[in-house]
């Protein structure tokens, strides 16, 4: 039962360093590249997923006309202020009210709008006719000006302007002082009245070799025929591709916010994504034919489950919880729960430690006290292995019959592991990916979605591996010492090298948790401390 205990610890420390490395992966820094490598792949045809490829985007900053200024226009609601400019009907920036860009106390507000040369704003408007390839050369005519929005109040923009191939363009946005997704109506009609389908763009900065820590680019998102892509940046996405289909929406995701556009109805719609200079540029193309306006929800927000559920169209597929979201995702409903009382993350994750606890309790103690039964029958065992040592087959017979007879069950002592490692992935992803326990402080925790070093910062020399934490890991300290002390005092009925060895077990938790956010540890430490009274009552009880 010892090997098969050690065996099951083995391999679940195994699939949690193995899953940890599939994390990382899944959001890898890109590589650098030289100038003539970007010169280069600037210079190749787009690399599609269909059979029709993608036209080339061409970006280029266009010159203000003389005599014709532009006008910026301010947007504040509950939520968000954003900036429009009427050089090209764009969204030239956008920050949130709630969510900022470092957790320190003078952080300025999240900024989701690049301010970098070459990289366009978005709500970029392009069609077939058109020259130059898009709208960034039309100086708009605003019909609105500054709004302020609150609650339930509502208010809208309208920018029109004429193409110099005498095609007008008209984009009219509606905004809700309490929500994020915003009404977005795109109207274009050539020169000679005739509509005319518009394909819309967005733009991101390409993270190159420069991801945000706090917020990393992921890279494309979309639903097509109710499925979910998720494109990642490589040299094959910069290098170009294309989605159509039944479009739910599509847009540039990060770790904690996205941008997006939802069509009304995305039958028949085209979705492709190409890197041009700094920026990789989104294009959502409506089919040909298809009634005028266009009609989108612009989303620029947080990744937060019950934000984009009420959007609707699938944009919950956002945020990927991996095989366990049937697991992370009613843990982060409860968390919801407590938070209504508590206000504080780090209190919801102790209340739902304890809730998990109780759930588990039975099958626990059950655990707990066939291994203290099987430490007593010890003595038992090792006769019988003197007695049958030169026959395998009866000794495995006797035994059995000796846990028979006792009512121990020989697997009893690894089904806590069992179920518990689903749970710490699903509880693991819980804590991770959502934008909860994003800058959430707790004790001395500034970052509950960090590593507990990260709160505790001393001086370290130049030569510091920039891998090692440059904090005291005090909340993994704790976590380690109380998962000794639980080995310690978890009965054991084998080889007294085994358990010398799953003593060591606490010191390599110890250092896995180094790089574990800190609401992670929280639960491990307050399970340990649980399991650790509960094994006390357990020892006093069993007799």
């Amino acid at each position: 039962m010892e090997k098969r205990a050690f065996l099951a610890i083995a391999l679940s420390l195994l699939v949690l360093v193995l899953y940890q490395e599939w994390i990382s992966r899944q959001y890898p820094a890109p590589p650098a590249q030289s100038p003539a490598e970007q010169k280069t792949e600037a210079g190749k045809a787009p690399a599609v997923d269909s059979v029709t490829p993608p036209a080339p985007v061409e970006i280029k900053p266009a010159p203000t006309p003389a005599g014709k200024p532009t006008e910026d226009i301010r947007i504040e609601t509950d939520n968000y202020i954003a900036l429009f400019t009427s050089h090209g009907g764009r969204l030239k920036s956008f920050k949130f009210k709630h969510y900022h860009a470092t957790s320190g106390p003078n952080s300025p507000p999240f900024e989701m709008i690049a301010t970098v040369p070459g990289v366009p704003y978005p709500l970029g408007v392009k069609w077939s006719s058109a020259s130059p390839a898009d709208d960034a050369s039309i100086i708009y005519g605003v019909d609105g000006g500054d709004l302020k929005l609150s609650g339930e109040a509502k208010g809208t923009l309208t920018f029109q302007g004429t193409a110099p191939d005498g095609a007008t363009v008209t984009k009219k946005l509606t905004f809700s002082g309490a929500q994020y997704p915003i009404g977005l109506e795109i109207n274009v009609r050539s020169a000679n009245g005739s509509a005319v389908a518009p394909a819309t763009l967005l733009a991101a900065l390409d993270q190159h070799g420069k991801p945000n820590p706090e917020a990393p680019f992921e890279g494309l998102l979309t639903v097509v025929d109710n499925k979910i892509k998720r494109e990642h940046v490589t040299d094959e996405l910069r290098k170009g591709k294309e989605f159509s289909g039944q479009l739910s929406w599509a847009g540039f995701g990060f770790t904690y916010f996205m941008m997006a556009l939802v069509p009304e109805n995305g039958a028949g719609y085209r979705v492709d994504v190409q890197q041009s200079g700094p920026a990789l540029i989104l294009t959502v193309a409506e089919p040909t034919g298809k009634p005028n306006p266009s009609q989108y929800t612009l989303f620029v927000g947080p990744k937060e489950l019950s934000v984009l559920e009420s959007i609707g169209n699938g944009m919950e597929k956002a945020i990927d919880f991996g095989y366990f979201g049937f697991i992370s995702i009613p843990f982060l409903y409860v968390l919801h729960f407590f938070h209504q009382f508590t206000r504080s993350y780090g209190i919801d994750i102790i209340l739902l430690t304890v809730l998990l606890k109780i759930l588990t309790a039975p099958l626990t103690h059950k655990s707990y006290a066939s291994m203290k039964q099987m430490q007593k029958l010890q003595p038992q065992m090792e006769r019988l292995k003197e007695k049958y040592k030169d026959d395998r087959e009866k000794l495995n017979k006797e035994i059995m019959e000796l846990y028979r007879r006792n009512g121990v069950n020989p697997l009893g002592g690894c089904l806590p592991m069992v179920v518990q490692f689903p749970v710490f992935i699903g509880l693991y992803n819980a804590l991770y990916i959502p934008i909860e326990l994003r800058h959430a402080p707790f004790l001395w925790i500034k970052d509950l979605s960090k590593p507990d070093w990260h709160s505790l910062p001393f001086g370290v020399p130049e030569w510091w591996p920039s891998a090692l934490p440059a904090g005291i890991p005090v909340l993994t300290i704790l976590m380690g010492a109380s998962m000794f002390m639980q080995q310690w005092m978890t009965p054991s009925a084998g080889d007294p090298n085994q358990r010398k060895l799953m003593l060591m077990m606490p010191l390599i938790f110890t250092f896995m948790f180094v790089t574990f956010p800190a609401g992670l540890t929280i639960y491990w430490l307050v399970n340990n401390v649980l399991s650790i009274a509960q094994q006390w009552w357990i020892n006093r009880s069993v007799k």
